[in-house]
């Protein structure tokens, strides 16, 4: 058999297959359960939440959020989050959307820009700006590390900081750092879908704000007892 004549068949195939494999990225939906829980506090259980949904590929996807709190069927705390997720490096994504509070007196409504993704040492980061109105402007960061005990027990400590370029006291609000957020859980993953989990939140208020807090007879910092479960599908 001559193999040179089909070279020409070859040639004609080959950029065929490679677009092919390119275009080999199929469109995916997930939803994650980050945490669905009961926080305890000073005799109070408020019910917690904090859920992502996404549908797209390894490259693009657009995703939704839902994070917040009720106590005695009535909401503490709410914001949904609605943006394009776009890989821009190995580990990282680039986020750009609409950022909505639907409990907020005022600037209930942001644009939202952000960095999320593995910094070295294995720390899960995400990093938001909020934008408007105006030139109003919020920043937001988060860094969580998973340590897994055993196969099964798995202990993630993470840190949350926010700031603020802005005041607004109906919000008990100040400008410069304005919270700063412990939380350690402690999870049992049944299988790699399904984690019950306990744990402890310690909130501060920081700054501007907590001297906000404090002059209209609101805690500085609260700590909170958690009792709760992720899974995703």
């Amino acid at each position: 058999m001559k193999l040179h004549a089909y070279w020409p068949l070859a040639a004609l195939l080959t950029p065929a297959l490679a677009l092919a494999g390119m275009n080999d990225d199929p469109v995916l939906t997930k939803l994650d359960v980050k945490q669905l829980e009961g926080a305890y506090r000073d005799g109070d259980t408020r019910l917690a939440w904090n859920i992502e949904g996404w549908l797209g590929t390894d490259l693009h996807k657009l995703v939704l959020t839902s994070e917040g709190a009720r106590l005695d069927g009535r909401s503490e705390e709410q914001e949904l989050r609605l943006f394009y997720r776009r890989a821009i490096a190995p580990y990282w994504d680039l986020q750009l959307g609409w950022h909505h509070a639907p409990l907020a007196e005022r600037r209930d409504d942001r644009a939202l820009l952000g960095i999320n993704g593995t910094a070295p040492g294995y720390l899960e980061t995400e990093f938001n700006l909020l934008m408007g109105p105006g030139t109003d402007l919020s920043a937001e960061l988060s860094v969580e590390r998973e340590i897994r005990l055993t196969r099964q027990w798995v202990l993630s400590p993470e840190v949350g900081l926010t700031a603020h370029n802005f005041s607004d006291p109906e919000e008990h609000q100040g400008s410069g750092l304005a919270d700063l957020d412990l939380e350690l859980r402690l999870a049992w993953e049944v299988r790699p879908d399904l984690a019950p989990y306990v744990g402890v939140t310690w909130e501060r208020k920081l700054g501007d704000s907590a001297d906000l807090a404090r002059a209209s007879g609101h805690d500085v910092e609260e700590t909170y007892w958690r009792l709760g479960v992720s899974f995703w599908f």
